[in-house]
């Protein structure tokens, strides 16, 4: 079987690769840095949509362009552990075959799971529900249309999306994956079938918005990965494997100042001071 599973890079980083591991350049057609890998910007492609998008100009890109058995994504800083349960380190990887990342154990893994995904947290008493928590960090108003293009284009998934998002305080969040072509051309079908529609009702506010918010497409694209893959569950049975996530970063000061940040995000999002406040 061939599998790819693409990393997504936009800046010079430590490169890993394998037989599987394939590193890509997003938003490569706008951007000043020519990476020694390929790009997201060739074929057909939405490439100058990366500012917006984030990783999903890969996920398109893999969706329109890739034939393969298998295929995932990755961050060129988040890998998916598939081999123990370590969720972070502090050094590159030497060895992916260390964390899973080969051939034999990854189509191993997929002939008893339909799809890999990142653990979602665990639940905490009190924790914003997915909805809320976003209303905090971006605009609800954005959310509220989706689930209205749900209502209007999938009206059989529109009561499960609006249960996994308003009581639900748990996803699958990074759009990171791994799962059958198959599986993933009908989500990806499905995902920018909805956000294509909201970038035709909002990108001209989303022009108006910080270089951070204008990333929208990118984080309703986490929510609604966890939508999918609820509503698949309920009615397919599909099979998840939930793993933890490996985090890169070889200097431990840049690491800690990281960590702080998101404890700081966390603080303010329960005050009710959450990212869209203070990022301006």
């Amino acid at each position: 079987m061939e599998n790819k599973i693409f990393v997504c890079y936009h800046k010079e980083a430590p490169i890993k690769q394998n037989n599987v591991i394939i590193p890509i350049q997003v938003g490569k057609k706008l951007s000043p840095r020519k990476l020694d890998m390929i790009g997201d910007d060739t074929g057909d492609n939405i490439s100058a949509r990366n500012p917006y998008f984030c990783e999903l100009t890969a996920t398109y890109w893999i969706w329109k362009n890739v034939k393969a058995d298998n295929v995932g994504l990755f961050h060129y800083r988040r890998y998916l552990n598939l081999k123990n349960d370590i969720t972070k380190v502090f050094a590159n990887i030497d060895n992916l075959e260390n964390f899973g990342l080969d051939e034999h154990n990854i189509e191993s893994e997929l002939k008893n799971f339909d799809i890999i995904l990142p653990s979602r947290p665990q639940n905490r008493k009190h924790s914003l529900s997915l909805y809320d928590y976003y209303a905090q960090e971006h605009e609800a108003a954005d959310l509220d249309k989706v689930l209205d293009i749900i209502n209007h284009k999938y009206p059989e998934m529109y009561q499960s999306a609006t249960q996994t998002l308003k009581h639900n305080s748990t996803g699958y969040f990074c759009n990171m994956l791994i799962t059958s072509k198959r599986f993933f051309d009908a989500y990806a079908k499905w995902l920018f079938d909805i956000l294509f529609e909201l970038e035709h009702q909002i990108q001209n506010d989303v022009l108006q918005r910080t270089p951070y918010q204008q990333r929208v497409y990118g984080f309703l694209a986490e929510r609604l990965t966890t939508v999918y893959i609820d509503y698949m569950q309920q009615t397919q049975n599909i099979k998840i494997k939930e793993v933890p996530m490996i985090f890169i970063e070889t200097d431990k000061a840049k690491y800690r100042k990281y960590c702080f940040k998101r404890i700081k995000r966390k603080i303010l999002t329960a005050i009710g001071l959450g990212k869209k406040r203070w990022n301006v």
